[in-house]
């Protein structure tokens, strides 16, 4: 089994959700007592979410860069960012270390693809729905049209998510509040969850849309590295 390196801290709770969804992984293809392999480095929220206030992507991905160097130095094999918005750093990553960056878009567009949905609704910060990085690699790896949300609504996703979400907060209220953006999309036929931290309060159960929870689908993605089953 190779030894993963996790990016973690953007936010720590879909840290921490990445951390089970690879135990369980590994459990489930070795059975018996296995668990994943892998080391972390926690990035400080606090600082990476003030340089995402500020824009601030060059210092943003600097942090990242330095995490993923010191990751292989601790023995890494391959690398994980466990966050959809700090992929803005992930080509900066790979070639400033050299290493094989299991990549959250690959596996949502390979996912996408497989299923033959057309027209996705992408909900996540507002650099992933509407910044110059995230949909233009979805779109290189995966042909369909991808839908947003209006601004106005992505502002409030992104509220849910920062001032909720990575604090630990879900309430009922803002999945309805979700739910209701997903509903306002009728041409949509599926939902992204392009936030690694939306998998805590919306899932499959939630939507009558079909669901790709990113991080699911990255954590498998990061199983079948770790055991050379890509």
């Amino acid at each position: 089994m190779k030894t993963l390196g996790l990016i973690g801290g953007v936010s720590p709770e879909s840290t921490v959700l990445y951390m089970r969804l690879l135990n369980e992984g590994v459990r489930a293809r070795l059975g018996g007592e296995h668990s994943a392999a892998f080391v972390v480095w926690h990035l400080d929220y606090g600082v990476m979410i003030a340089h995402y206030r500020a824009s601030a992507w060059a210092a943003f991905t600097e942090e990242v860069v330095m995490a993923g160097k010191a990751l292989m130095r601790a023995g890494a094999e391959g690398l994980m960012i466990t966050s959809n918005t700090t992929h803005v750093a992930a080509d900066a990553l790979a070639a400033a270390t050299g290493a094989p960056v299991v990549h959250l878009v690959a596996a949502l567009a390979a996912e996408l693809a497989a299923s033959g949905v057309r027209r996705p609704l992408l909900l996540g910060t507002p650099p992933v729905m509407a910044g110059p990085y995230y949909r233009a690699a979805l779109s290189r790896r995966y042909d369909g049209e991808i839908l947003t949300p209006a601004a106005g609504e992505q502002l409030e996703i992104e509220r849910i998510i920062l001032d909720e979400l990575c604090r630990g907060v879900v309430t009922d209220r803002s999945r309805a509040r979700l739910l209701e953006v997903i509903a306002a999309s009728p041409d949509a036929d599926a939902v992204i969850l392009g936030c690694t931290e939306l998998p805590l309060i919306l899932s499959q159960a939630d939507c009558a849309l079909p669901v790709f929870d990113t991080t699911a689908l990255h954590a498998a993605a990061g199983v079948r590295f770790a055991l050379g089953r890509n």
